[in-house]
């Protein structure tokens, strides 16, 4: 009803991955959502356990079984929108010397046996997209390297095909709002707009208050879990706009 409105995205099926000759149907199965409508894919996840979390063998996005599937997305111009890793907090211990220790409870890694750390994680996305320079990736919550925005720059210098979406780590931003302006309008081209925490109108309030303003110390419960206070990064007009709507337009190819 909605065509200009609404996309349709679809997933992998990675069904027989672990078995030989996996690759042909996974591709057919893309096509099929494709001449449906689909016109990208995601979000799919990794947080350490592979694509196939409930699987005994992980597969990650860097695997070679994954290329055939990956490399096709890019003639028909599909993104693809991936999630790997978790913040930084989620790996370490859950001791008094976590900074994010509420948080980082309940979505716990560091129990999780014989799985990548957050580098690791990086390293299995920046690996697929350095193998498929044609294929569009949009990474999720800044490849969750809010704690090191320097790494995430040097990955957007090296591959033109790499964006982030800014979803849910606006409160990690917003204790470093003065970096955060800095990275954010350098890197204006390859930032999109997102949310990921309901669609309250008071979310999306909170998230445009950190992201054009100057306010500095207040606190927005339904987009942080974090102890610490939150500061507007005051993002100029040209950014705002690439963030909230050119480089989508861009990405989907509109």
């Amino acid at each position: 009803k909605y065509p200009d409105r609404i996309e349709l995205w679809c997933g992998f099926d990675l069904t027989g991955y672990d078995q030989p000759g996996f690759g042909p149907s996974a591709i057919a199965e893309l096509e099929r959502c494709v001449k449906l409508g689909a016109r990208g894919v995601g979000e799919i996840s990794d947080k350490g356990r592979g694509l196939m979390r409930s699987a005994s063998m992980s597969l990650h996005i860097d695997d070679p079984r994954m290329d055939p599937s990956l490399e096709k997305l890019a003639d028909p111009s599909l993104p693809i929108n991936i999630h790997v890793g978790d913040p930084r907090w989620m790996y370490e211990p859950m001791d008094e010397h976590n900074d994010l220790l509420f948080t980082s409870y309940y979505f716990r890694l560091d129990n999780q046996k014989d799985i990548p750390d957050l580098a690791g994680m990086v390293a299995t996305l920046e690996n697929a997209v350095k193998k498929h320079p044609r294929t569009t990736f949009v990474a999720c919550h800044f490849i969750n390297l809010t704690y090191n925005l320097d790494q995430l720059g040097r990955m957007f210098d090296k591959y033109p095909n790499l964006y982030s979406d800014v979803s849910q780590r606006e409160a990690f931003v917003a204790a470093i709002p003065r970096y955060a302006k800095q990275f954010m309008e350098k890197y204006a081209d390859r930032l999109v707009y997102g949310t990921d925490q309901g669609y309250s109108l008071s979310m999306y309030r909170n998230t445009f208050h950190i992201w054009e303003t100057l306010d500095e110390h207040f606190y927005a419960w339904d987009v942080s879990n974090t102890p610490w206070p939150l500061y507007g990064i005051g993002l100029s007009n040209a950014t705002l706009k690439k963030l909230y709507r050119g480089n989508a337009l861009q990405i989907l190819k509109k």
